[in-house]
């Protein structure tokens, strides 16, 4: 999710950041910039995630895996 932020002091300045919103991607480009900008979770998660706590883990409790 991106929420440009406009500075335009001219309403050609205007126009202009308004058009960047008209850029369509397509979903191999989309899928290339969720790639490169995938951060890695780290701790807790990847503790919390491991097989051997989720065997042990009782309840209702899920924890999901997003690797």
């Amino acid at each position: 999710m991106a929420a440009p932020i406009i500075g335009a002091r001219t309403i050609a300045q205007l126009e202009d950041n308004l058009g960047a919103l008209q850029v369509d991607l397509t979903p191999s480009q989309l899928a290339r910039l969720d790639e490169v900008s995938a951060i890695d979770l780290g701790n807790p998660h990847d503790l919390l995630a491991s097989d051997h706590i989720r065997m042990v883990t009782s309840g209702d409790m899920e924890i999901e895996t997003r690797r």
